[in-house]
């Protein structure tokens, strides 16, 4: 079974990137010391499946472009276990006025083979089944999700350029022209991604990592008051991602003076009989 990128994006790394500072000792004496972290054991590895070659941390993004905001991700188990906090605003460049922007404040738990996404500002929450997360480790002989990634980018004519200092880590620059991105990564863990689009450009970018401070207590428990109803699986929801939307994509780039079939490609004008 071969992995879309967005599988991938959205079931394996879950997380969201340059800050090109000279003074890394600074850094590192801010996050803490990296090397005194616990490596991962190669039994560990073969019997549980993980996603990052650090066991626990605490991660601050900023979003640039056409998602402006920020966001927080706490990680434990090897980022099996994790929680975003993410508060954005998105700007619709095909809408005018108090419409083009979209207020997104949401809570992501991937907690025991399922994902709780909760909207702060209602208290709802969606549950899915994440097993497909489980499925995609089997891929690698270590269940390593970092490996099954990086095998799905090369897959897409994903190379590593470069290695640049991101948050004072020592990132991988991953260019994936398929998809019209740059990955930077480091120990399994996205710290930038840049992705452009027709008309504007995404980008996530990490401006602190902390992996050696103890988490605070309960981050990973959802407040009582939410109000959790049951979705579907990733799986499924992967799968009806895939199938032709009839004018429902998020940038509609269409030209108004062609004609489209319902999969989005031009219907030649000899086919359509017009003078």
């Amino acid at each position: 079974m071969r992995l879309s990128p967005l599988v991938i994006a959205f079931a394996v790394l879950l997380t969201a990137c340059t800050n090109e500072s000279g003074n890394q000792t600074a850094q590192r004496t801010e996050v803490g010391a990296v090397d005194e972290q616990p490596t991962l054991a190669t039994s560990e590895r073969l019997h549980n499946p993980v996603r990052y070659k650090v066991k626990d941390g605490h991660i601050s993004y900023i979003y640039k472009g056409l998602q402006e905001g920020t966001e927080e991700v706490y990680f434990t188990d090897y980022g099996m276990v994790e929680i975003k906090f993410t508060k954005t605003v998105r700007t619709n460049p095909f809408q005018e006025g108090e419409s083009k922007d979209e207020h997104i404040d949401l809570t992501t738990l991937m907690r025991d083979s399922a994902i709780y996404v909760v909207d702060n500002l209602t208290m709802n929450a969606r549950r899915l089944d994440n097993a497909l997360l489980y499925e995609s480790a089997l891929q690698s002989p270590n269940l390593d999700l970092n490996e099954v990634a990086e095998e799905v980018y090369r897959s897409r004519g994903g190379i590593i350029v470069d290695t640049q200092n991101i948050a004072g880590m020592p990132a991988e620059k991953w260019l994936i022209r398929q998809a019209n991105s740059t990955e930077w990564r480091w120990k399994g863990i996205m710290l930038k991604t840049m992705v452009e689009l027709p008309r504007a450009l995404v980008q996530v970018e990490a401006v602190k990592i902390d992996t050696t401070s103890p988490l605070p207590e309960g981050i990973f428990d959802l407040p009582k008051e939410v109000n959790v109803q049951e979705g579907t699986s990733m799986k499924k929801w992967m799968e009806e991602l895939a199938k032709p939307i009839e004018r429902k994509k998020l940038f509609d780039l269409t030209d108004p003076s062609k004609h489209y079939d319902k999969q989005g490609n031009v219907i030649p004008k000899d086919s359509l009989r017009v003078e």
